[in-house]
């Protein structure tokens, strides 16, 4: 197999779901996964100045799968520090930074958003949908790439992502903004798109570095992407491994991490578009109340606007001094499939009205 069968192998369809023992569940799609490396023939050539033989793939691939398993077997040791160091050393001997070129760069003035839950329809201060400030560090509960106590700033490329997230609060509930970041920032990228959606890739040489790339982080998206079984418990062994990333893009030159929600199964959804999130660590940690300077310094947002509220303002889809929306209202978005066999366009749902909407509030400075 090459890079581009690997990617479109049924395999690698992710998010995944489980019964049973998770660590028996990640390690067997990963020694699955390894053993399809193993038994591939072409995996050579150059991609974009990265000079690699079969053979280095085939070791870089096995160091990663099993350092991936090793970091988890030592956390479940009660081991979190040594855990981190296991999953940092086979990052550091597969060389996943050189990996991480400007293609994955997020660019400067992209609209992401946030959303949060309120039953009242007075709109909340954009500080509040910010990161949870440091004197409530306390209400920072376990999140998939964020341990207790520890705020990061979550956004989604559309309030659509936002809501799934969120698990489909009602609209009279959603309080939004829109943020832009100031400057170009670098991601690690573990959106799972490309495996469910592959369509666009004509064969395994004509897309450079970017098959290459999709096969090698494999074994890291799986394992940030398995569903949560048990939501309420206190613990969730679906989150060690994210969580530990996150640690370790915080010590490299990376700024956050771009994932794909566990809500969101394109493999079974009449969607069309990218979907994803970013998760920007605080940079800060002396601090006892307020934000993070440099995360405060990186964005600026709009106003916020409760969806409720923007309803009783207008019956159109825009603001008084706004042309009405186009369907490039979100260009990563074309389509989505609430109903299963009926599709709607982006620009005519509720989301994307809302995203128009706050594209004609101003942004300002945190």
């Amino acid at each position: 197999m090459n890079f581009l069968d690997i990617i479109r192998s049924p395999l690698t369809n992710l998010p995944l779901s489980y019964t049973g023992s998770f660590r028996d569940n990640l390690r067997q799609r990963l020694t699955d996964f390894g053993n399809v490396i193993a038994e591939s023939t072409d995996l050579s050539g150059p991609v974009n100045g990265i000079e690699l033989t079969a053979k280095v793939f085939k070791k870089r691939m096995a160091t990663l799968i099993q350092g991936i398993i090793s970091t988890l077997n030592i956390y479940y040791a009660g081991d979190p520090s040594r855990a981190f160091a296991e999953l940092a050393r086979a990052l550091r001997e597969v060389n996943v930074s050189s990996f991480l070129n400007k293609e994955l760069e997020l660019p400067a003035n992209t609209d992401l958003y946030r959303i949060r839950t309120c039953n009242r329809n007075y709109a909340l201060s954009k500080h509040e949908l910010f990161h949870i400030p440091f004197q409530l560090r306390s209400r920072v509960n376990t999140q998939r790439f964020s341990i207790p106590g520890l705020p990061s700033l979550y956004v989604a490329n559309s309030i659509y992502v936002a809501w799934e997230e969120l698990k489909r609060p009602p609209q009279s509930e959603i309080q939004a903004c829109r943020l832009v970041n100031k400057n170009t920032m670098r991601m690690l990228d573990l959106t799972t798109d490309i495996y469910a959606r592959n369509q666009h890739f004509i064969d395994n040489t004509s897309h450079g570095w970017e098959p290459l790339y999709r096969v090698m982080v494999w074994p890291l998206v799986a394992a940030c992407s398995f569903k949560v079984q048990n939501p309420d418990d206190p613990f969730k062994p679906e989150y060690v491994i994210p969580q530990l990333l996150l640690q370790w893009v915080n010590k490299e030159n990376v700024n956050g991490i771009k994932y794909s929600s566990t809500h969101i199964d394109l493999n079974t959804t009449g969607h069309e578009g990218s979907f994803y999130n970013i998760v920007f660590p605080v940079r800060t940690f002396d601090k006892e109340e307020g934000h993070c300077p440099w995360l405060s310094q990186s964005f600026r947002s709009t106003q916020v606007l409760p969806l409720e509220l923007r309803g009783m303002i207008t019956n159109s889809d825009r603001l008084e001094h706004q042309a009405s929306i186009s369907s490039l209202v979100n260009q990563d978005i074309q389509r989505i499939a609430l109903i299963k066999g009926v599709g709607q366009s982006y620009h005519h749902t509720t989301f994307g009205i809302a995203e128009h909407n706050l594209k004609g509030i101003e942004l300002e400075d945190f």
